[in-house]
């Protein structure tokens, strides 16, 4: 199946434009008299990026993760009227404002159409749809509860994405605020310094140790600030490729998580998206087994990815119930594995799931509003620190200077 752009006249006159889903230019131009338009012209939709790209495998820059939520929330209602799966694509197709995700669309349509089932049509677009969406899908599929999966897991990425923007909308004030002041102590050494300073050197007096490091940074940077840019340029670039790679981000997470307060909160999300996904995957007949291969590249730590290979050998290969392979770690809080535990006697752990992730969701939210309003006053107090040392720096000579006059 393909994308066509078309012209038309509709039955009053007026001149429409618009997208159609078919094979063939032939089959367009079927499918718009159907649907009473008068084709004027029908060309293919296919542009530079979707030819070069057919596999998807660079449209995630181009496909926002909202996009797909939507997707996803729209499908859930179309199937649950009992509307077929090619239908209910092909009219998404037409609704979908994003060109890439309209060739997407168009793709599994045709899968669908040939005969495939909507999870084996969605599986080759691993970067849109992940295991943890495929999984759900197919579990869905299978047990003929698509309609109600798809809305839980528009549930899910509904929360994930609010949670995902209130920590983005967090660290907006620390970043101004850290840029501002790195901007304002620079601009005063490399500028203002150098031109007090020498005023006081003409009165051959001995500077302060202040004005003396002052002076001896703004001497620094400002002879050697070709090679700072390089070293620091340099230095972003290996720091970026090494953070990339396994090791490096494995380090990053260890070290983040024992940090003070940013260390909490890490865990505590981890804990929100482990039980909402477990959860999620669970209610909608995912076996624990899968669910937890899945959930471990969830959760978007690499400490905690190592902790859930072993999560998964001691429940598959010892025995354990999901509460005491937890308990062992030693990273999940004590109310969260009891409450597991208690699921797992009374037969409700999807539930009991479902309310840690609620809990600890609250929890999140909290701690970044906590984390926001201390954060706040510490980053005044550090700008009010550097900029009075160099004030400090400029002013004691000053005394100085009037002491000998």
């Amino acid at each position: 199946m393909a994308l066509f752009e078309y012209q038309a006249i509709d039955k009053s006159g007026r001149t429409k434009k618009g997208k159609v889903d078919a094979a063939s230019v032939k089959q367009a131009t079927a499918k718009l008299k159907g649907m009473g338009l008068r084709p004027l012209a029908i060309s293919s939709a296919k542009d530079k990026k979707h030819r070069s790209e057919p596999s998807g495998k660079n449209s995630r820059s181009s496909i926002p993760s909202k996009v797909i939520t939507g997707f996803t929330r729209q499908m859930s209602v179309l199937i649950s009227t009992g509307i077929p799966y090619d239908k209910a694509l092909e009219i998404l197709i037409e609704e979908s404002e994003n060109a890439t995700f309209q060739h997407v669309l168009a793709d599994i349509r045709g899968r669908v159409i040939e005969g495939s089932s909507l999870a084996a049509a969605l599986q080759p677009r691993v970067n849109l749809f992940s295991k943890m969406y495929v999984a759900m899908v197919r579990a869905g599929e299978a047990g003929g509860t698509l309609g109600q999966v798809m809305s839980k897991l528009a549930d899910s990425r509904e929360e994930q994405e609010e949670l995902v923007s209130k920590i983005q909308g967090a660290m907006i004030y620390p970043a101004i605020m850290s840029l501002l002041g790195l901007g304002i102590v620079i601009f005063m050494i490399t500028f203002i310094i150098p031109k007090i300073v020498p005023i006081f050197q003409q009165f051959d007096i001995d500077l302060p140790l202040p004005t003396r490091i002052v002076l001896g940074t703004s001497n620094f940077i400002s002879s050697n600030w070709i090679m700072l840019v390089f070293v620091s340029v340099l230095f972003l670039v290996f720091a970026y490729r090494f953070t990339k790679s396994r090791t490096g981000e494995k380090l990053v997470d260890t070290i983040l998580l024992k940090l003070p307060f940013i260390g909490s909160l890490i865990r505590k999300i981890v804990v929100f998206r482990f039980t909402e996904t477990l959860g999620t995957l669970l209610i909608s007949g995912v076996e624990l087994k899968q669910s937890l291969e899945i959930v471990k590249f969830v959760v978007g730590n690499r400490v905690f990815e190592d902790k859930f290979e072993q999560i998964i050998i001691d429940i598959t290969k010892k025995g354990m119930d999901l509460s005491q392979a937890l308990r062992k770690t030693g990273a999940f809080p004590l109310m969260a594995t009891q409450m597991i535990r208690v699921g797992e006697e009374s037969s409700t752990l999807e539930e009991m799931l479902e309310r840690i992730a609620i809990i600890q969701e609250k929890e999140v939210k909290r701690s970044l509003e906590k984390s926001i309003a201390l954060l706040e006053p510490i980053m005044i107090l550090l700008m009010a620190l550097s900029v009075g040392f160099i004030v400090m720096a400029v002013m004691l000579p000053m005394f100085k200077l009037n002491q000998l006059i």
